[in-house]
C-alpha cells in the first residue's frame, strides 16, 4: 500500500533499508491509464479507418528504427529473424500451432499494430481489432545435419531480405522447420520497432505454452492482461518531451563533456558486420564479488568494464557514450505487455575512480540517477547535443532468464540463433557468459576489433582479481600491451 518505485529499489538494496526509506509515506496514488484514441488529435481520429482498437503516435525511437530500416534495403536494419530449437516429446502438430498463433495475436495489441508514416498529422501506429499472422510449416526431416544447417541459413537470409509492408498488421511472421518427430525449429521474423528482446522471448514462451495446451486437447488459460498498455509508454514519452526537468538533465549530460568517438584510422573497408565474443564465464565469481563489494549489480560491473575500456581510447577522461535502458512503465503487470520500450541514452562517465569498487559504485549511482529521466527519447536528447552523430558506441545488458523460465523448463528450448542489424558502428551487448562486440568494419577493422576484445578481457580479469585494483593500470589479457604502438607518439625536434 506504499508508493515504492524501481528507483527506490535501486537505492535501497535490502528489505530493512527499503522499509526505513518508505516509512511514513502515503499510500500509493491510483494509477491513470491512457484511454483508446486519447493520444491523437480530433482531426486524426476523424481520418482513421474502421476496425481499429486504438491509435497513437509512434515513439521517437520507433520512428528512428523505421527510418533506419527503410534507408538501406541492402541491410534492412531493425528487421530481425531469430530461431529457437524446440525439443519435443511428440510430433509437431501444425493445427495446434495455427490456433496458438491466432490466440497470441488476439491477445496482444502489438501483434495487431501497423505503422503509418503518412496520412496523419504525425506518424501513427494503428492497433487493429483483428489481424492474421503468417505461419509457414516446412518438413525437412529428409535432410541430414549439413543440409538442415544450409537450409536454415538460406531461410534466414531470405527472411532478412524480405521486410514487412508497414501498413499491414501484424509486423511479425512465424515459420516452423520440422527436422524430426522429436524436434523442430521455431523462427520468428519481426520488425524491431514493435518489440524488443524481453518482449520477444515473452511472446515465444507464451506461444509455446498455448501450443502445448492445444496439442493436449486443452484450451489455454493465460493470466488476464493487466490494465497497463503500450499506449501508456507512449503517454509517458509525450510527458517527458514536455518535462523541463528531464530536458535540463540530459542537456547537462551532453554539454558538460565530449561524446565518445572511435579513434580516427581504426576503420577498414566497408563490408558486412562481424561479431567478436569476449568470454567472462570463468570470471563470474570474481565479478560477482566485486558487485557485492560495491553494493551494485553485475550489470554495473560489466558496464563499468565497458567504460574503462573506452576510457583507454578517449581523448579526455570524462565523456558520454550510449547505454540501452528500458522505459517500460512502472505499473503492475507491465512486464507482461510486449512492446518496444528500449531507449539508448548518453551515459556520463568521469574517469576519476581510484579503484574498481569505486568505479562500479559510480556506475550504479549514475544508473539510479538517470532512471527518472529515461523516458526522454534518444532523438530528443540528440537535439540538445548539436549536429553530428550523438552516439557511435552502445552498451546493452540483456538478461532474459525471467522471460524464458517457462520456455526453457517447460518446452526444452535448446540452442537459439538470431540475426539483425542496427546503425551503431560498435554495439557491445551481454549474452550468457560473454560480451558480444558487433562492429561495422568501415569504422572498426577486424584486426582492431580483435585488439579491442583483448582489452575487454584484460579489464574483466583485473576487476575479478581485485576489487581495489587501479582502473588506470593497463591490464592486457595476453601479457602484452595492445596500445603500445597506438601511443607511440615520440617526435624528434
Amino acid at each position: 500500500g506504499v508508493d515504492v518505485g524501481v528507483q527506490d529499489v535501486f537505492k535501497h538494496r535490502t528489505i530493512a533499508a527499503l522499509a526505513e526509506a518508505v516509512s511514513g509515506q502515503s499510500a500509493q496514488a491510483e494509477e491513470r491509464f491512457a484511454a483508446p484514441f486519447e493520444l491523437i488529435s480530433d482531426a486524426d481520429r476523424a481520418a482513421l479507418p474502421t476496425g481499429l482498437a486504438d491509435a497513437y503516435p509512434l515513439s521517437r525511437v520507433q520512428l528512428g528504427m523505421v527510418v533506419e530500416m527503410l534507408s538501406d534495403p541492402s541491410v534492412n536494419r531493425y528487421h530481425n529473424c531469430t530461431s529457437f530449437r524446440v525439443h519435443d516429446d511428440e510430433p509437431f502438430a501444425a493445427d495446434a500451432m495455427r490456433e496458438a498463433v491466432r490466440i497470441l495475436v488476439d491477445r496482444h495489441e502489438v501483434l495487431r499494430t501497423a505503422i503509418h508514416l503518412q496520412g496523419f498529422s504525425a506518424p501513427l501506429q494503428l492497433v487493429h481489432e483483428r489481424a492474421e499472422m503468417a505461419l509457414e510449416v516446412h518438413d525437412v526431416r529428409h535432410l541430414d545435419e549439413d543440409g538442415l544447417g544450409r537450409t536454415l541459413r538460406e531461410f534466414t537470409a531470405r527472411e532478412r531480405a524480405t521486410p514487412f509492408d508497414l501498413v499491414a498488421a501484424p509486423l511479425q511472421r512465424i515459420t516452423v522447420h520440422v527436422d524430426s518427430d522429436r524436434s523442430w525449429w521455431l523462427s520468428v521474423t519481426v520488425c524491431h520497432a514493435i518489440t524488443e528482446g524481453w518482449s520477444q522471448r515473452l511472446l515465444v514462451s507464451e506461444l509455446l505454452e498455448h501450443y502445448r495446451a492445444l496439442r493436449a486437447g486443452r484450451r489455454p488459460d493465460p493470466a488476464p492482461l493487466p490494465r497497463v498498455r503500450y499506449a501508456d509508454f507512449i503517454a509517458a514519452e509525450l510527458a517527458a518531451l514536455e518535462s523541463a526537468d528531464t530536458n535540463r538533465y540530459w542537456k547537462s549530460v551532453v554539454t558538460s563533456r565530449p561524446r565518445f568517438t572511435l579513434p580516427d584510422g581504426w576503420g577498414g573497408q566497408a563490408g558486412p558486420g562481424y561479431v567478436l565474443p569476449v568470454a567472462f564465464g570463468d570470471l563470474r565469481e570474481g565479478l560477482t564479488r566485486l558487485a557485492e563489494a560495491a553494493g551494485a549489480s553485475l550489470k554495473s560491473v560489466l558496464l563499468g568494464a565497458h567504460l574503462a575500456v573506452l576510457g583507454r581510447l578517449a581523448f579526455e577522461p570524462a565523456f558520454y557514450t550510449g547505454y540501452v535502458c528500458s522505459a517500460r512503465p512502472e505499473a503492475e503487470g507491465a512486464e507482461r505487455v510486449p512492446g518496444m520500450y528500449l531507449n539508448t541514452v548518453p551515459f556520463p562517465h568521469d574517469g576519476r575512480a581510484r579503484t574498481w569498487r569505486e568505479l562500479v559504485r559510480g556506475v550504479f549511482d549514475t544508473e539510479s540517477e538517470l532512471w527518472a529521466h529515461r523516458a526522454l527519447p534518444m532523438p530528443a536528447i540528440a537535439a540538445h547535443a548539436g549536429p553530428g552523430r550523438m552516439l557511435e558506441v552502445m552498451f546493452s545488458y540483456r538478461d532474459f532468464d525471467a522471460a524464458e523460465t517457462d520456455l526453457a523448463d517447460g518446452t526444452g528450448v535448446g540452442e537459439g540463433a538470431g540475426e539483425g542489424a542496427n546503425e551503431f558502428p560498435l554495439a557491445v551487448s551481454t549474452v550468457p557468459g560473454h560480451l558480444a562486440l558487433t562492429a561495422d568494419p568501415a569504422f572498426l577493422s577486424r584486426a582492431n576489433g580483435e585488439r579491442l576484445a583483448l582489452m575487454y578481457r584484460g579489464v574483466l580479469e583485473a576487476m575479478a582479481a581485485d576489487p581495489d585494483g587501479d582502473p588506470a593500470a593497463e591490464h592486457p589479457a595476453d601479457g602484452t600491451n595492445p596500445t603500445d604502438d597506438w601511443n607511440d607518439t615520440a617526435v624528434e625536434w
